[in-house]
């Protein structure tokens, strides 16, 4: 079963915003695009670096440290969808406040 997480208020994280959140010991990203919230784990597969000052063009998320991109909405790597995916969780708005589960979705 998924554990909800309260990560703060939604006009905390308006259109086009970001906000990093340790949740139980992992450190995740969560963004706010176009009005839909979309979290990951804060940590590059390629080098166990963190994402969350990384260049978000659209949905494509580009590590500021290697160059990988990778798509928030599922994790997958956008140059080598092979490769191993960043980690999503499922995230859902109530009362107005951005919750994130710790149950992964892949």
């Amino acid at each position: 079963m998924t554990k909800w997480i309260d990560v703060g208020p939604q006009q905390d994280l308006p259109t086009g915003r970001r906000q990093c959140a340790k949740l139980e010991g992992q450190s995740i990203v969560v963004f706010n695009l176009e009005g839909r919230y979309y979290a990951l784990e804060n940590r590059c597969t390629h080098a166990g670096l963190p994402l969350e000052d990384g260049d978000l063009s659209g949905c494509a998320l580009t590590c500021p440290y290697h160059g990988f991109t990778f798509n928030i909405t599922n994790g997958q790597n956008v140059d080598d969808p092979k490769d191993t995916p960043v980690r999503t969780y499922p995230v859902k708005c109530e009362n107005g406040r951005v919750l994130v589960g710790l149950e992964p979705l892949f």
